[in-house]
């Protein structure tokens, strides 16, 4: 490996020591919080012990990279993100300075392994403790969760169909809307990303009682303690997703057909997305196999509960519950438009079955 010379390790010095400094302001701004609003000791001590293993990591790092400090012609001083100059609430001010911290390690630990890895490796777990005090500020307990009374609405989250700025809306939108269960799906986002996501969609889904689950990743779902994971074919299989998250996780697993069904261990499985039941129009490429396919479903996985999926609308979502389906899984007949009014049609069809 190439060795810095004297101009780049002043600059690996200077970003160092901006980013320990831009994490230990975010920290701080959040311990303020936590000391004062909410009086919590515990987790303070968590995230002065973080600030604390920031300062040692530069200072094995650096020696002291103060002296590479040049704030006068640093261009980014004066140009904040537009984003920077608002902040609604005490959770706006808390969500940002954690991001900020996080994204601050992140750099830390890749710019610190030019100098030394092993130490690098110290802002990562940083970083990983950090996302749990995160979890565990904004969703203190993650409670026991059950899948909702038959029929029910399934939300699916996907991520490709919410932009960033739409994401918090989106989710207050479905929240209020009063779906009855939200799995969160973004595979184009990378982990930290997906991780904020979570955070966020938790905190306001846990007061709302609505079980949140994972799509794909047992790991990421038991780290921000979500309810559930739901699983696929490439996927860890439903044994190894329970003896992660433990029995009282919802864990649910796709099925296409009666062999891959018949593939399946159901003693692991609370419930079973069958579809395409109809055409979709987030994967095209599937073949729909109709509602027939559930009633087949239904016979063979007694006490497994089935969740119909794909191109379900409000013209038709009344026959995949007449085939035997006790919940609807949807993505853009709830997230295209108008969430709330999308919401609203579709819990006056499952309040009148309900009767």
């Amino acid at each position: 490996m190439k060795r810095l010379d004297e101009n780049e390790k002043g600059i690996v010095l200077r970003i160092l020591d901006a980013n320990a400094n831009r994490c230990a302001e975010g920290l701080r701004v959040i311990e303020e919080i936590v000391r004062l609003g909410r009086g919590d000791q515990a987790l303070q001590g968590r995230l002065k012990e973080i600030r604390h293993g920031v300062r040692e990591g530069l200072e094995a790092l650096s020696g002291s990279a103060v002296r590479f400090r040049d704030s006068v012609r640093d261009v980014g001083r004066d140009t904040p993100s537009r984003s920077e100059m608002f902040r609604g609430s005490l959770e706006d001010v808390t969500r940002a300075n954690f991001a900020r911290a996080e994204e601050a390690l992140r750099v830390l630990e890749e710019y610190g392994k030019l100098i030394d890895a092993d130490t690098a490796s110290r802002f990562k777990k940083l970083r990983f403790e950090l996302y749990a005090v995160e979890r565990d500020f904004f969703t203190p307990c993650t409670s026991h969760a059950e899948l909702p009374a038959s029929p029910f609405i399934y939300a699916i989250l996907d991520r490709s169909a919410v932009t960033d700025e739409g994401f918090v809306h989106t989710v207050r939108a479905l929240i209020e809307g009063g779906v009855d269960i939200l799995q969160y799906r973004a595979k184009e986002k990378d982990q930290d990303e997906r991780r904020r996501d979570l955070v966020t969609l938790l905190a306001a889904a846990g007061p709302a009682g609505i079980p949140v689950i994972v799509n794909d990743d047992p790991e990421l779902a038991e780290e921000v303690g979500a309810h559930g994971v739901h699983l696929g074919a490439a996927d860890p299989s439903p044994s190894e997703a329970r003896a992660l998250l433990g029995p009282g996780a919802i864990i649910g697993v796709t099925t296409h057909s009666l062999d891959e069904l018949d593939r399946l261990d159901l003693a692991h499985i609370d419930y079973l997305a069958v579809g395409s039941i109809f055409p979709s129009p987030t994967k095209r490429e599937v073949r729909p196999v109709g509602t027939e396919l559930i009633e087949s479903v239904m016979r063979l996985a007694e006490g497994v509960k089935i969740v119909a999926i794909g191109g379900i609308n409000r013209d038709n979502i009344e026959s995949v519950f007449d085939a035997g389906a006790d919940g609807a899984a949807m993505i853009s007949a709830l997230l295209s438009g108008d969430v709330s009014k999308n919401c609203f049609t579709f819990k006056e069809i499952v309040a009148r079955r309900r009767r």
